[in-house]
């Protein structure tokens, strides 16, 4: 029987814990897989973490409670639960019942016969409100600009072990494990998912915090803005040499006057020079913040 890891970040949903517990218990009974699920508890502020262990009194599944002394953000409270698993195939749920356990065995299946690293639920319809939605569309097409495209990821996903190497011993604070995931893959897929209404009713994550994640992540975890600089400084410094010349042409064919010539040239080549030394600058600081974050690690996917 085949083992799997499952990593479920939970945060504030003692609501949802139960109901949780018997659907994982319900198809254990009747699985392919061997089961072993990591809870990690993100700093939650009402009574989940006991409410978890409660339950898991009957829990037909092998599990290990992992409890975050305050709230980090699911992404870090996954990367954390990545450093506890230790079999070959691991899969991510979120724990508000939006996610059914069961369809990780049609993404196991379609991983198999696409010989894939890193399977992804495909959402048919996703259950968020609308705005949510539409800001998870902006945040895609923003973050392609970096060279990558994020339109298939979700939070439900199904991996092999080499796709978290980066991820195994990361210690810090990580705002977008997908970015380590994709980087680990060498072949992503995705596979049809059903995706149900939230049972509390409304996301915990409010318009403001989820505005504030997705800043985070393309400022914190993206190398965008760094980018953006650097390409900014080139071109103006290219813009500002070709005005400086044309400048000097004018003066030389129609004569205008020696001191708005030489000034406006002096302002125009130093201010380009400046900017394409920040843009160089700007280009070595990436490079040295995508080191830092390990984006550039190499991936071993299978030793023998």
């Amino acid at each position: 029987m085949k083992e799997l890891d499952i990593v479920i970040p939970v945060y504030n949903s003692s609501y949802s814990i139960g109901p949780l517990i018997e659907k994982i218990n319900h198809w254990a009974e009747k699985s392919v897989l061997n089961l072993h699920v990591i809870f990690v508890d993100d700093g939650s502020q009402d009574n989940t973490y006991n409410v978890l262990k409660e339950h898991l009194i009957t829990a037909k599944f092998k599990y290990q409670t992992i409890k975050l002394a305050k709230n980090y953000g699911q992404h870090t409270a996954t990367a954390i639960g990545f450093s506890y698993t230790t079999n070959k195939l691991i899969a991510t749920i979120d724990d508000d019942l939006q996610h059914d356990p069961s369809d990780i065995e049609n993404m196991y299946e379609y991983m198999i016969q696409n010989n894939c690293d890193l399977v992804y639920g495909n959402f048919e319809t996703k259950e968020h409100h609308f705005i949510r939605n539409l800001g998870t569309k902006i945040l895609q097409k923003i973050l392609k600009l970096d060279g990558r495209d994020y339109k298939m990821v979700t939070s439900y996903r199904l991996m092999k072990s080499s796709a978290i190497s980066v991820l195994k011993n990361k210690s810090n604070k990580v705002y977008f494990i997908d970015d380590y995931l994709l980087m680990g893959a060498s072949k992503v897929g995705t596979c049809p998912v059903y995706h149900a209404k939230s049972q509390s009713g409304t996301s915990r994550y409010s318009n403001w915090k989820l505005m504030k994640m997705a800043i985070s992540i393309v400022v914190l975890h993206s190398s965008l803005p760094l980018k953006l600089i650097s390409r900014f400084g080139l071109l103006m410094s290219f813009v500002f040499f070709i005005t400086g010349c044309s400048y000097i042409y004018q003066k030389l064919v129609f004569g205008l006057e020696i001191g708005f010539t030489s000034l406006i040239v002096t302002i125009f080549f130093t201010t380009g020079l400046i900017l394409f030394s920040l843009g160089i600058i700007g280009e070595y600081i990436r490079r040295i913040w995508v080191s830092k974050q390990g984006l550039d690690s190499i991936i071993i996917s299978e030793v023998c």
